[in-house]
């Protein structure tokens, strides 16, 4: 019984000292691991920075840890803003972001509404751009008629001042014929012209008319100018016999020049047209 009780007793101690053993080693353990952990909070923070630029002699106090001595600048209450030239990123980045942060099964799903929003923008255009497009169209039908009446209206004008010029340059004509002299200027220079030019025909009265009987009559243009000198002779209606039309022609440069205009003939007229009817009849020569 002794024994029994003895060995009960050394047990029971073994087992205390046991425990704490225990006790003591893992107060200890905790007690190392908060002091490192304290001591990790109070270690002091150094700055490190680059010196560009050794000073002559040590700052008093330094705040950062460099190669070299090197005094500051200013206070921290002087030092600029940091800037920068660069804008920052748009907002239009923030959705690729937020893109990315989501599940795949997500992402298809938002890409999925995007591309339906965008069709569905396609299909329904909105009221100002059909407007906008009505608009368009309605400019773009009109627009060659425009551009068709503008051309037309350009060459009408330049059309018109070509004839102005050619108008204002071209010399006054003032035709006279049996009907048209009725004023009393050009009906006096033309009764003196037949005169004239009748008196020379029958002076030099073609032979051939009288040596072959040929006969005939013919319509011709004589044009004078304000001295009365010869400008133009044409044969407008042929008798139809070349030594008749030849005869009145030689007669009437024969007949030149002519008088000058009287003043009241030369302010309106600068070249003068007589168109005459020639009758060659048997010796004798008229013009009507």
């Amino acid at each position: 019984m002794y024994y029994l009780n003895a060995g009960q007793h050394q047990h029971r101690r073994l087992r205390n000292a046991l425990l704490v053993a225990l006790a003591v080693h893992a107060a200890l353990f905790l007690g190392i691991r908060f002091e490192r952990d304290r001591a990790a909070e109070r270690a002091p923070q150094i700055e490190i920075t680059l010196a560009t630029r050794p000073a002559q002699a040590p700052p008093d106090s330094a705040r950062h840890a460099a190669q070299f001595d090197q005094r500051a600048s200013g206070e921290a209450a002087d030092r600029p803003q940091v800037t920068t030239r660069h804008s920052a990123p748009a907002l239009d980045s923030l959705p690729l972001a937020r893109s990315r942060a989501l599940r795949p099964e997500q992402r298809a799903s938002a890409a999925q509404h995007t591309l339906l929003a965008t069709a569905a923008a396609h299909r329904a255009p909105s009221r100002e751009r059909v407007q906008r497009e009505l608009e368009l169209e309605q400019l773009q039908g009109i627009s060659p008629e425009v551009a068709q009446l503008s051309r037309e209206l350009a060459s009408l004008e330049a059309e018109l001042d070509e004839q102005t010029r050619t108008y204002a340059d071209r010399p006054r004509v003032r035709r006279l014929t049996s009907l048209a002299a009725r004023q009393a200027a050009d009906a006096a220079y033309l009764l003196d012209w037949r005169r004239r030019v009748e008196a020379v025909g029958n002076k030099y009265y073609p032979e051939a008319s009288v040596r072959y009987g040929i006969y005939g009559d013919l319509r011709m243009l004589v044009v004078i100018d304000p001295n009365g000198r010869l400008d133009d002779i044409r044969i407008l209606s042929s008798s139809g016999y070349a030594v008749l039309d030849e005869a009145a022609i030689k007669i009437v440069r024969m007949a030149a020049p002519f008088a000058p205009f009287p003043d009241e003939l030369k302010a309106t007229t600068d070249r003068l047209e007589i168109i005459r009817t020639w009758q060659f009849q048997e010796n004798r020569l008229s013009s009507d």
